[in-house]
């Protein structure tokens, strides 16, 4: 009985280490509902995750969300598979053609976590960045194209929680809701995004990776304002940029299906 008891608890963690891992913050409520388990069940097991350092309570809005830690389960997975073997070779050799650096985004709680670029083969990449560090998702392209192209449910969520986190996300951008959604419609039916970086000298050329219809990351160009303005860089490059996302989601895709 203990054993099977052991089993049915880590299945229940795992259960609700998924759900959160599908909405940006959640209640000990809500997760029993989507759980199926009783509010002091879903409880105690939050408690257990938090513990061991998978989740953490936010004191903000006391939602319970998942830590950097989680990442660690999917690191063979996630890392050695779709960004060294998959999306790299194709990054490396758009850089090659177009020279300016490339980078790949995944959603990170409410941000955009870079994870890989092209700088190191950039001669056109002034500061040499490297992947591991969080962009805003209210005021750069990239964070905008994964906004316009996640669930709408999904998009609203994001957006209430950087503004808790930076409630002057939207001042910075010199926006407001209403203009922002906008904003985010247009992008949705152009299929990318080319903005300013807010407080740097560059521009991105952002466009989605969709895996399975739904957004799975964001593949951007930097470009500095001082050589290309940004209807120059759509018209240059948004061809090359779109093909590559494209590439690198249907070979996600097909990786995917072929281990499932």
């Amino acid at each position: 009985m203990g054993e099977l008891s052991s089993v049915r608890a880590l299945e229940r963690g795992l259960a609700i280490i998924s759900i959160l891992n599908r909405h940006n913050g959640l209640t000990v409520t809500q997760i029993g509902k989507l759980s199926n388990l009783p509010r002091p069940t879903a409880y105690r097991l939050l408690r257990t995750l938090e513990s061991l350092g998978y989740i953490f309570r936010d004191e903000r809005d006391k939602n319970y969300r998942l830590s950097s830690k989680v990442r660690s389960l999917s690191h063979g997975y996630d890392q050695e598979e779709w960004i060294s073997k998959i999306s790299r070779p194709i990054i490396s050799s758009l850089c090659n053609k177009i020279l300016w650096p490339i980078a790949i985004g995944t959603i990170s709680g409410a941000n955009i976590l870079i994870r890989d670029t092209t700088d190191d083969l950039s001669p056109y990449a002034l500061n040499r960045l490297r992947g591991g560090f969080h962009i805003s998702l209210i005021n750069t392209a990239s964070g905008m194209v994964y906004l316009s192209f996640c669930e709408n449910e999904k998009s609203s969520e994001l957006i209430s929680y950087s503004l808790k986190r930076d409630p002057e996300a939207f001042n910075k951008s010199r926006t407001n809701v209403t203009l922002f959604r906008k904003s985010l419609s247009e992008i949705r039916e152009k299929g990318f995004a080319c903005l300013p970086t807010v407080g740097q000298n560059h521009g991105v050329l952002a466009y989605p990776i969709i895996v399975k219809e739904n957004i799975f990351a964001t593949l951007s160009m930097r470009f500095l304002l001082s050589a290309l303005n940004i209807s120059q860089a759509i018209e240059r490059y948004s061809p090359q940029i779109e093909s590559a996302s494209t590439e690198i989601g249907r070979s996600i895709e097909s990786w995917i299906s072929k281990n499932e």
